[in-house]
């Protein structure tokens, strides 16, 4: 990838991607301290009622969504695909309580306990620190465990969560068949650096493999534009470079957040949220210590993100 295929700003609003099929893309770059909360949805339009895939995270987000949806249909929105339980895909569902919402199991139990700690929430995300206060947690009502078909009219949707953590440990995509679209949630970050303090980015790698081999031509993913296949490769592609060099690092004894300061990532640096390598490489370190089941330590984490964003660079390194 070149460097000046590398986009800072990308088409955003409700965009037709296929028939009666939209992507919601909220506008980023906006926030010198990162994209972090800024996701996509997706619309699926139906006859009597209409899909939606993830509700945001703020209440002013959440509106705007709600906003777009009655400027493109008149219908309620029936159903409600969460594909994982982050907040920024999650917030909103109290917005949409009529409608039926889905998720995988493991995403419905990661979401149970309720919305990380709001002092957390406005270091992470000092942007949306405000709305914060006004976050519910709605859960999912229907949950599958692998695989579950949507049929609205003649459309198919089918929903698949890997088995295995990757993002989170409930991820899941929603695929059209017939339209060749595929909503691919967080498994998917297009040119904005994807986020593992809560994944498996051995894990991760192998879903997006697995994504790879569906028929689809568009990919709508969890944070950035709309895409192809070249765009969710070349995320993997990141992953891959990350976790190769964490472990010649972790091999060698350096501590995380020198290895992250240290791991050149050549045109990656330019992605958005640069800064994410820390955590990324963090939880490449629990992986092979085997203590994934260890929250991670999210001071720590944000005070050595806080040190290496603004940093100066070549795009070669951090």
């Amino acid at each position: 990838m070149a460097r000046r295929e590398v986009p800072t700003r990308w088409k955003s609003g409700m965009i037709e991607v296929a028939p009666r099929v939209f992507a919601y893309v909220q506008a980023a770059g906006m926030d010198p301290a990162g994209d972090t909360g800024v996701a996509n949805s997706g619309l699926v339009l139906g006859h009597e009622g209409n899909v939606l895939v993830d509700a945001l995270m703020v209440p002013s987000m959440t509106r705007k969504l709600v906003a777009a949806i009655k400027k493109t249909t008149e219908k309620p929105i029936a159903t409600l695909i969460n594909t994982h339980h982050h907040l920024d895909h999650t917030g909103g569902n109290r917005f949409f309580r009529g409608a039926t919402r889905i998720a995988s199991e493991k995403c419905r139990e990661a979401l149970a306990p309720g919305f990380p700690p709001v002092p957390i929430l406005k270091s992470f995300m000092p942007r949306f620190a405000r709305e914060f206060g006004r976050l519910e947690v709605v859960l999912p009502t229907v949950t599958f465990k692998d695989h579950l078909v949507i049929h609205v009219g003649d459309r198919e949707i089918q929903l698949w969560h890997p088995g295995f953590a990757a993002h989170t440990v409930g991820d899941a995509v929603a695929y059209l068949p017939k339209e060749r679209v595929l909503f691919a949630g967080d498994i998917a970050f297009h040119y904005v650096t994807p986020l593992a303090f809560q994944g498996h980015v051995g894990g991760w790698i192998e879903a997006a493999g697995r994504l790879l081999e569906y028929d689809a031509d568009v990919i709508v993913p969890g944070h950035g534009p709309i895409g192809t296949k070249k765009e969710l490769a070349s995320m993997r592609d990141y992953l891959v470079l990350v976790r190769r060099e964490a472990r010649t690092r972790f091999d060698a004894g350096m501590p995380a957040e020198e290895a992250a300061r240290d791991i050149k990532l050549g045109v990656y640096a330019s992605w958005s949220d640069a800064e994410r390598i820390l955590p990324n490489v963090m939880r490449c370190y629990q992986e092979w210590r085997n203590e994934l089941d260890v929250p991670m330590d999210l001071p720590r984490m944000l005070d050595g993100m806080e040190r290496l964003r603004g940093r100066a660079t070549d795009h070669t390194c951090l």
